[in-house]
């Protein structure tokens, strides 16, 4: 049998603590510095919700412009939007050329809380303003690319769009005001953040606005003059029936003036459109005048954050003479409305 010894040696100390410092050197500098600033929130403006379920408006980073492409609410404001990032390099020592020659790593993603009915963005989407394409877009949230060289001391920019979401009146969160917020990270090639900026989407989120018909428009019965004109008047205010000439008016059915509840986002106005005449048809054909009790610039009741309701009547002025044909007449007017 082939005996084996061995023989331990004394170590060092000194010699193990250098090789342990050595193990710890520091990594070189970085070469350069960058820097990034986010210009512009994705503000959206001014949107009234959905009666049901979310509405997405997409933001054309390329023209800023704003569209819907899923559910029923709708935008008021119609001023284009988008984020405008401006990307700088500085050499952190003389002649150091990286500013000139790398590509630049970005990053761009949702952060922080959402509030009100804004719901957190998604969907980014880039397009280039002075910065060249240099590596093209992977994944939507967060979107990753990559722009060229920027230069010494210089800086490039691009845009930023995405898909945001409004939460519609069935969702239960607060109308009003409404925020969410994304990132735009300068990173490197293994995702550290080298530098970065943050900004806002905002919304102002409106109640779905709609309007009830309480009462209609009815004259009542009434029976023609023997001779001359008459006209007969339902007021505005209250409703009651008026005649001047010899037309006479029967108590039933009761005479009454259309009235109207409009219902939306507490504390705004809107424009209110109500035809100057209608025309009831029956064995001859009747022109109504309208008048109506709707101030010029309406305003719901309440305060933005809150429900609010604003009512109007609306009147009018028959005439009748000893030849107008003897029946039931009717007509449709129709009322429209928006916020302003």
């Amino acid at each position: 049998m082939l005996g084996l010894s061995t023989r331990l040696r004394g170590l060092d100390p000194g010699a193990l603590i250098g090789a342990a410092l050595a193990g710890l050197a520091a990594s070189p500098a970085a070469a350069v510095t960058y820097t990034i600033d986010v210009a512009n929130p994705l503000d959206i403006g001014s949107v009234v919700s959905a009666t049901a379920g979310d509405t997405v408006f997409r933001i054309n980073p390329a023209s800023g412009v704003v569209a819907p492409v899923s559910g029923s609410g709708r935008r008021i404001s119609t001023t284009n939007v988008r984020a405008s990032v401006t990307v700088g390099c500085k050499p952190s020592r003389a002649n150091e050329t990286n500013c000139q020659t790398d590509n630049i790593r970005i990053r761009v993603g949702t952060i922080g809380a959402v509030l009100g009915r804004a719901r957190a963005l998604n969907n980014f989407s880039v397009a280039m303003g002075t910065a060249t394409l240099a590596a093209p877009p992977a994944g939507t949230n967060p979107l990753s690319f990559q722009i060229g060289p920027v230069g010494t001391n210089q800086s490039k920019t691009f845009f930023i769009g995405a898909d945001f979401g409004v939460a519609g009146d069935d969702s239960g969160l607060a109308s009003g005001p409404g925020e969410n917020g994304f990132y735009v990270y300068v990173v490197d090639a293994v995702g550290f953040q080298l530098a970065g900026d943050t900004d806002k989407g905002r919304v102002k989120a409106l109640r779905a606005l709609a309007i009830a018909k309480g009462s209609d428009l009815n004259f009542g019965a009434i029976q023609r003059p023997g001779a001359g004109t008459s006209t007969v008047t339902i007021n505005a205010a209250n409703g009651q029936r008026s005649i001047v000439g010899g037309a006479v008016g029967f108590p039933t059915p009761a005479p009454t003036a259309a009235s109207f509840t409009v219902s939306g986002e507490g504390g705004q106005t809107f424009s209110l459109t109500i035809p100057a005449t209608v025309n009831l048809t029956g064995p001859g054909a009747l022109t109504v005048n309208l008048t109506n009790t709707a101030v010029p610039a309406p305003s719901l009741s309440g305060t933005l954050g809150g429900a609010g309701t604003y009512g109007f009547r609306v009147g009018g002025d028959l005439p009748l003479s000893p030849t107008t044909p003897t029946g039931t007449y009717a007509g449709v007017f129709v009322v429209s409305l928006d916020y302003n």
